[in-house]
């Protein structure tokens, strides 16, 4: 079909839209889930079981990282794919994951001593067997992902999340201390790759082609070396925390950090999974993409700024009352990091845009100075001697990197970044806004109310002042969200013209 025709746009814009649709909900189920399971967990578990699986994860999900070497991106970026380049990633893969599970399970004496931990050696020996579970699904993912197959894909990930977060809770509960996180993370990695397995319906034959690996390298390799040096980049401040603060410090912080990547990492997924694909479909139509990425990200900074900027404030009522007292040094943590996860919101949406035009080679190279700015910044932050301190240098890393991202990222599909900005001023400014309303309710509450009772007030003012805002100023992206579910429940025309 041709991809100009009327037909092809039409079914094109419907499988966006679906995609979106399916993506959102689903991500939205997983985020309740697992918010809840987060809840009853931590309650149950103390920061320490919490910061040497923080530890441990560090490593386990680098050497994850190296079993794919971005090949399966490229299977979805590659718009005529061959099912022998298929099956040749899929067995790289393969023997990638079983390599790295015996190195992992070897140099795990090595590792406990790092950390000066050694009840870590057999944690880190069980958790190898992930490299194996993950590899046997990231080509049937890529598959369904390839396909535009998203009703499939979330309903994998959501009973996968549900169900490996009953076995981790019963285990919690039996006294089973940091091992009911390492069950949860082996049974959710178990049952995505087996569900995406039997879902793909593909079996791959014997064969290997080292002509059709050449074919991706020049795409695959720089994304593997951006992958890995970004890698390291995002992780070094757990690997510092924890070796020189101990495991609790590094729980503290890992609860903080990934509080302030829940609403990124679930809003952007949505878009990312979407968008890459489509994206990656229509790539040589820059200026269609353009459009297509301008209204995404104006409706990703939506959902999160209002959330982030809300972390900032609330931040104390929060984590009193839904973690507990023995939390409490997360909230200077929260606060400081709330404000990086509203600049990540924007930088890490520029990432789609290299993948999908092929221009891997110019995220390498950001991805270089990106990562040496925000080592430099930890390795400041330890010298100040304190975890705070490591948490605010990494905000001022990313202050002075926000606007060069947007600059690079924007230029590869001929976006400015003043463009990228103006999509998202009126989120920003009604989160704003939003934050200095509920900044001033906080202070004339009274301080001897339950922390429930301040977390609902607050909530509930920053809500309606955000909600009246958007509608108010009539904010476009809020139109987009509107349409969108209008649409979705066959109560409005199509909202996605232009597409």
């Amino acid at each position: 079909m041709n991809p100009a025709t009327p037909e092809h746009r039409g079914k094109f814009k419907h499988q966006v839209f679906s995609g979106l649709a399916w993506s959102a909900g689903g991500r939205v189920a997983q985020q309740v889930i697992a918010f809840g399971l987060t809840i009853v967990l931590s309650r149950l578990l103390s920061p320490e079981d919490y910061g040497e699986m923080a530890m441990v994860m560090v490593f386990t999900g680098f050497a994850g990282m190296l079993a794919d070497a971005g090949f399966t991106s490229a299977l979805v970026q590659k718009q005529e794919m061959a099912e022998l380049l298929t099956e040749t990633v899929f067995w790289l893969n393969t023997v990638s994951g079983l390599l790295l599970t015996a190195i992992t399970f070897a140099f795990a004496p090595w590792l406990a001593v790092f950390f000066h931990a050694p009840a870590l050696k057999t944690i880190f020996r069980v958790v190898a067997v992930i490299f194996i579970l993950t590899s046997l699904g990231n080509v049937p993912g890529a598959l369904l992902q390839k396909r535009m197959d998203f009703r499939t894909l979330v309903r994998i990930d959501t009973w996968s999340l549900f169900l490996s977060g009953v076995l981790g809770v019963a285990l919690a509960l039996s006294g089973a201390g940091v091992w009911s996180l390492v069950a949860q993370s082996l049974a959710n990695t178990f049952l995505v790759s087996l569900l995406r397995c039997a879902s793909c319906r593909w079996l791959p034959r014997w064969r290997f082609s080292k002509s059709a690996l050449k074919s991706v390298w020049g795409y695959a390799g720089n994304l593997y070396g951006f992958n890995l040096i970004n890698y390291w980049a995002r992780n070094a401040d757990r690997i510092v925390i924890g070796k020189f603060f101990g495991a609790a410090p590094v729980g503290l912080y890992n609860r903080a950090y990934g509080l302030m990547l829940l609403p990124i990492t679930q809003v952007n997924s949505v878009i990312s999974a979407v968008v890459f694909p489509a994206f990656a479909s229509i790539q040589n139509d820059k200026p269609r993409v353009k459009r297509i990425y301008l209204r995404a990200i104006g409706m990703v900074a939506l959902i999160t700024f209002p959330v982030m900027f809300g972390l900032l404030v609330t931040a104390q009522p929060f984590i009193l009352a839904v973690y507990g007292p023995k939390w409490i040094g997360v909230v200077p943590l929260l606060q400081i990091l709330a404000l990086v996860g509203a600049m990540q919101v924007l930088i890490n949406s520029v990432g789609g845009l290299y993948l999908s035009q092929g221009r891997t080679d110019i995220l390498l190279k950001w991805g270089v100075v990106f990562s040496i700015v925000v080592l430099l910044s930890f390795g400041v932050g330890l010298a100040l001697g304190s975890v705070r301190a490591v948490a605010v240098c990494y905000c001022v890393a990313n202050i002075l990197l926000f606007y060069p991202s947007l600059v690079l990222g924007g230029g590869v599909i001929n976006t400015r970044a003043s463009e990228l900005l103006a999509a998202v001023a009126g989120p920003f400014f009604a989160s704003l806004a939003m934050m200095a309303v509920v900044f001033a309710a906080s202070r004339v509450l009274p301080p001897d109310w339950r922390a429930w009772w301040s977390l609902a007030v607050l909530v509930g003012t920053g809500a309606g002042v955000y909600s009246a805002l958007v509608l108010a100023f009539k904010l476009s992206a809020g139109r987009e969200v509107i349409g969108i579910i209008r649409q979705k429940r066959g109560t409005a025309g199509p909202v996605l013209e232009g597409v």
